[in-house]
C-alpha cells in the first residue's frame, strides 16, 4: 500500500536553464535524510511541461538509479494524448516505477468517454495507477462520483491524488462513495491541509519544495496518535505554505537553494513569479518559525 508523504521532486536547472544533475542527486539525498515515504517525478511541481520528451525520460532514468529502490518511486506519465501517455508509462515500468500517476490529457481536453479509455489503457501495466485530479486550466477536474467510477473500472486503478477545490470535501466524498476499489487518496496543495486531510481519511500527501522534512514529522506524529503536536507544527508551517500557494516553484526552489540542496533557484516555468526583496525577507522570517523542526543537515542559510 502507498501511504505517507510522497515528495514531488523539483527539476533543478543551472543558471543557463540546463538540468543540474548534481543538484538533482543532492535533492534525492535530502529527501532520504528527511525520511520521505516515497518520491514522485515528473509532475506539475517538477515543471514537466517545460521538459522535452527526451528530458522527461532522462530525469526518470536518473531518479530511478539514484533512489535505487530505497523508497517507492511514482512516475508521472501524463501525455497530450493516450498514445504518448502509454509510451511514458512503458518507459516508467522499464525504469522500476513502483506506481504510475497521470493527469488527463492537458492541452486539448478529452471527452468523458475518451477519459475513461485513457485511464483504462494506462491500467494495463502491472503497476498501481494514481489518477491526478488536478484543477483547471491544466487539469480536467472530475467529480468524486466520476473518480469512483474510474476506480471501479480496472483493478490497477487504485489511488487518487485529489487537488480540486474543495479538496477536503472531495476526499470525504470519494471515501464515502468508494465500494472497496480505492486503496487511498493523497492530497496535494503543498500539504497545506495535511492534518485535516488525514482526519478525513487521506492516506498521505504529495507536497513539493524544501519543507518535506517538517511535513514528514507532522505525518509521523499524526499516525503515532500525537495529533495535537502534529497540528501545532502544522500551524507554524502554514504561513510559509501560504507563500508557496502564491509563488509556486519560485518559492520551492528558493527554499531548497537557501538550504543548500540546490545550487540555483532557477526555474523554467514561463509564468513563474519571482520573489522580490520583501518576499525574501518574509520567507526568512517565516522559516524561523519552523527551523527547530527541520533536519539539521540542511539548515536555512
Amino acid at each position: 500500500m502507498l501511504a505517507g508523504i510522497y515528495q514531488i521532486l523539483q527539476t533543478p536547472f543551472d543558471g543557463g536553464g540546463a538540468i543540474d544533475w548534481k543538484s538533482f542527486a543532492n535533492q534525492i539525498e535530502y529527501c532520504m535524510a528527511a525520511r520521505v515515504h516515497g518520491l514522485v517525478l515528473p509532475a506539475l511541481a517538477s515543471e514537466f511541461f517545460t521538459l522535452s520528451d527526451a528530458e522527461r525520460r532522462q530525469v526518470v532514468e536518473f531518479a530511478s538509479g539514484a533512489i535505487a529502490g530505497r523508497v517507492p518511486f511514482v512516475v508521472g506519465v501524463q501525455g497530450l494524448n493516450q498514445r504518448i501517455a502509454l509510451e511514458f508509462a512503458e518507459h516508467a515500468c522499464e525504469n522500476d516505477a513502483t506506481a504510475l500517476m497521470a493527469m488527463p490529457p492537458y492541452l486539448r481536453k478529452a471527452s468523458k468517454a475518451d477519459l475513461s479509455e485513457y485511464y483504462r489503457a494506462l491500467a494495463q501495466f502491472d503497476r498501481p495507477l494514481i489518477i491526478q485530479n488536478a484543477p483547471a486550466p491544466i487539469g480536467s477536474p472530475m467529480s468524486p462520483p466520476e473518480l469512483v467510477d474510474l476506480l471501479a473500472a480496472e483493478d490497477n486503478i487504485l489511488y487518487i491524488k485529489e487537488e480540486t477545490n474543495p479538496i477536503l470535501q472531495h476526499i470525504s466524498e470519494i471515501i464515502a462513495l468508494d465500494t472497496g476499489n480505492c486503496a487511498g487518496v493523497f492530497g496535494g496543495a503543498n500539504g497545506t491541509y495535511l492534518v485535516d486531510e488525514l482526519k478525513r481519511g487521506a492516506c498521505g500527501n504529495m507536497p513539493a519544495g524544501g519543507m518535506v522534512d517538517i511535513q514528514v514529522k507532522i505525518y509521523d506524529l499524526y499516525r503515532a496518535g500525537n495529533v495535537n503536536e502534529a497540528e501545532r507544527i502544522s500551524y507554524r508551517l502554514l504561513p510559509l505554505l501560504n507563500y508557496a500557494t502564491v509563488y509556486g516553484v519560485s518559492l520551492h526552489k528558493f527554499v531548497l537553494w537557501r538550504r543548500g540542496v540546490l545550487q540555483s533557484p532557477q526555474a523554467r516555468d514561463p509564468q513563474r513569479i519571482s520573489l522580490n526583496a520583501d518576499d525574501i525577507r518574509a520567507v526568512e522570517r517565516l522559516w524561523s518559525l519552523v527551523a527547530d523542526f527541520a533536519i539539521a543537515d540542511y539548515p536555512f542559510e
